[in-house]
């Protein structure tokens, strides 16, 4: 990268001249690797209370503690957040907007040309105001498909793996994803990166909120693929490091949030290394401007390993669905080019036909916050109070109480707005129910399908018949139609729109005068097999589709035609079962463009409409992902809809074409020449190997050298 072998001549033409800090901290251990560095927990937003007022630093606080990593480590490969990047809209957060756009230009914006993954954290997933959280924070982070996502640098491949519903709750999709990435990657060292630590390595497990529900589960996958050797968290806010099982569990610490070490550390983050012999891992804060291993010598650590670090591998982007539905639309915003990239679609089987998470209501816990025990299901949700219930272990026993209704909610925790779970309309689904009413009554039930979109507008409420209900043991089943929803805009009714579609199960007991133990609620689309058959995904109007079983765990891969567009949508086909899970790879990439999406067409970037509009910048930062020896654009303002030809050597040129600018447009390009003349602009200005030029209207830019 640019970075890299500017500091590199820097340091040769400084021959005799004292040599900044700074520049020597970059290769700690004198040899190639790649360079990375992880914040965690910036909480933008928190109006801390009294005991925490001196916790919560300021944003222009956190804005000069980026400052500080990223000069005292330049040549930086990768930049990361693990979550919590600001407080849910309920929990002391006076303007959510705000905080949103903090962390956007000073956390994801601040890194600058280094290129940037965000693991989104509880706070954001559970804050439902005004939209879909998941798909916001996918809007802030610029990926791709769902928040689970992976991504290969100089051979060292990072997963996305982030707790959904709950703070330690992993979803069932998340889980077959990340077997058929672990499958597909199985030659690669491998990073996970998440928002939640694992119960028995770093501390803080307190019960339903820190310490990964399956964490056991976690383990056991780490021993089954020893080419995994950490995982790096946020959550807790502490800083601290793990060598277990022949791997590293690294807690992110903090740039912000509550202070664990009560001001002795200060703000800062994980600065890591990897070479072809191992892992180096360091606490820094930033506010001190000093690695950590001074207080304490755990804090930097060592693990010996054979990597698969090779400085000449390219990099590759992966996203996907697990367990994705026959007939769903899926779109794929994208944010990563390569003029030579390659792409590949692999798919593999699932095991049953069930949507929702957790069916039989096994994944339960309690949890003691400021306002006294919280009985929390992880996946569903009784209606009517937290004392309405008991917990069977597994399933619940819904106790006989005064109220003349009691709902039970997949998934659950008043949030069925707007979350799980994604499904198409225009389908069948039945609705499977086992229960035990333990006396005679006046109990009656209804199926329900809420039907929203991911702007939390209730668009149907589809509902069986009255179900009476007498003593004993019973299995019901209700096919319900969905219909065509044809009055709302939707992606099923225009795949060029952004708004998906979700679909949340409830259970309506009425005259609960006796108790009524609940085992299980599952949704499926009606099917013929607990196999996958006749899978395949339609990208782009092309269909890539097998025929025959495909179990889970077999794992097909399918070329596919790398000219994408710069937003895809991927349309589902499973018989059997009707459930599969996919994964496409992007191979061999050049560049990644955050906050706009882009394709590459004809020797040509294109660069599409900007997709966050969080920030009042209207900012589009361009990264390299590849070694760059000659000037390239890195930054556009207020301008989307953009074609851009890289710097040609024969004719010593760059061109941006802008087709819509808001107000006073502005580019930035990084060179290192001085350059001869500017076209197309109003102004312009060099200084510092960047060029900055302005512009008020579309216009045809023209750099020469």
């Amino acid at each position: 990268m640019i970075r890299r072998e500017f500091i590199k001549q820097a340091t040769v033409l400084s021959s005799g001249a004292a040599i900044a800090p700074n520049l020597l901290i970059a290769n700690t251990n004198n040899k190639e690797s790649l360079k990375g560095f992880i914040v965690s927990d910036a909480h933008f937003g928190w109006k801390t209370p009294k005991w925490a007022e001196k916790m919560q630093p300021s944003p222009e606080k956190q804005q000069e503690a980026m400052k500080n990593i990223l000069n005292r480590f330049p040549d930086l490969d990768v930049f990361i957040d693990t979550g919590d990047a600001h407080h849910n809209d309920h929990h002391n957060n006076e303007n959510p907007y705000k905080a949103r756009e903090n962390w956007v230009d000073i956390i994801q914006g601040g890194c600058g040309q280094v290129p940037f993954y965000y693991v989104l954290g509880n706070h954001e997933i559970r804050s439902n105001e005004d939209a879909d959280p998941e798909m916001r924070c996918n809007i802030m982070g610029s990926a791709t498909c769902r928040p689970y996502y992976s991504f290969d640098i100089q051979g060292i491949h990072f997963i996305s793996f982030p707790e959904l519903i709950r703070a330690i709750y992993i979803t069932e999709e998340e889980w077959d994803w990340l077997e058929l990435d672990l499958s597909v990657n199985r030659d690669k060292t491998i990073i996970m990166l998440s928002h939640n630590n694992i119960i028995g390595t770093t501390t803080g497990n307190e019960p339903g909120y820190r310490g990964l529900m399956d964490s056991e589960k976690m383990l056991q996958i780490f021993k089954r693929n020893r080419n995994i050797i950490a995982w790096m968290h946020g959550h807790n806010h502490n800083y601290e490091i793990v060598n277990r099982q022949n791997m590293l569990f690294v807690s992110n610490g903090r740039i912000g949030g509550f202070d664990p070490s009560a001001g002795k550390y200060g703000i800062g983050g994980i600065y890591f290394e990897i070479s072809t012999d191992g892992i180096l891992v360091k606490c820094y804060s930033a506010e001190l401007n000093s690695f950590l291993d001074k207080f304490d010598s755990s804090l930097v650590q060592e693990m010996k390993t054979k990597t698969s670090f090779n400085l000449e591998d390219g990099s590759a982007y992966s996203y996907g669905v697990g367990g994705a539905i026959n007939g769903e639309y899926i779109p794929a915003y994208h944010h990563h080019i390569g003029e030579n990239s390659k792409t590949e679609l692999f798919l593999t089987g699932c095991s049953h036909p069930v949507i929702n998470d957790d069916p039989g209501m096994t994944k339960y816990a309690e949890r003691t916050a400021y306002h006294g025990l919280d009985k929390i299901l992880l996946a569903a949700k009784v209606n009517h109070g937290n004392d309405s219930y008991e917990y069977l272990n597994p399933g619940i026993r819904l106790n006989a109480n005064n109220n003349w209704w009691t709902t039970v909610t997949m998934p659950g925790d008043n949030y069925d707005t707007h979350t799980y779970y994604r499904c198409p309309v225009g389908k069948k689904y039945k609705v499977s129910i086992d229960f035990d009413v333990k006396g005679e009554g006046t109990q009656r039930l209804w199926l329900r399908l809420h039907i929203y979109d991911i702007e939390g507008r209730l668009l149907r409420i589809l509902q069986s018949e009255e179900i009476k209900l007498g003593k004993g043991r019973k299995k019901l089943e209700r096919v319900i139609d969905v219909p065509e929803i044809n009055n709302f805009e939707t992606i099923y009714n225009n795949p060029e729109c952004d708004n998906l579609v979700n679909i949340a199960i409830e259970a309506s007991f009425t005259g609960m005068n006796t108790d009524v133990d609940l085992f299980s609620i599952k949704l499926e689309q009606p099917n013929d097999n607990q196999d996958t058959y006749d899978a395949g995904v339609i990208i782009d109007d092309k269909k890539y589709q097998l025929k025959g079983l495909l179990e889970k765990g077999e794992i097909v891969p399918i070329p596919i035609d790398n000219s994408l567009n710069q937003r895809s949508v991927n349309k589902i086909i499973a018989a059997g079962n009707r459930r599969v899970t996919y994964l496409v790879r992007h191979s061999n990439l050049k560049w990644q463009v955050r906050n706009a999406i882009v394709t590459y067409k004809n020797n040509t970037i294109e660069i599409g409409k900007i997709r966050n509009h969080i920030s009042d910048k209207m900012e589009i930062v361009i990264a390299p992902l590849q070694k760059m020896n000659e000037p390239y654009l890195q930054r556009i303002r207020k301008a989307e809809q953009i074609q851009l030809e890289p710097f040609n050597s024969l004719t010593r040129s760059l061109s941006v074409k802008v087709s819509k600018v808001y107000k006073e447009a502005e580019i930035e390009v990084f060179s290192t020449i001085e350059p001869k003349q500017i076209k197309g602009v109003e102004q312009w200005e060099y200084d510092k190997n960047i060029i900055l030029a302005k512009f008020i209207k579309p216009s045809n830019v023209e750099i020469i050298f």
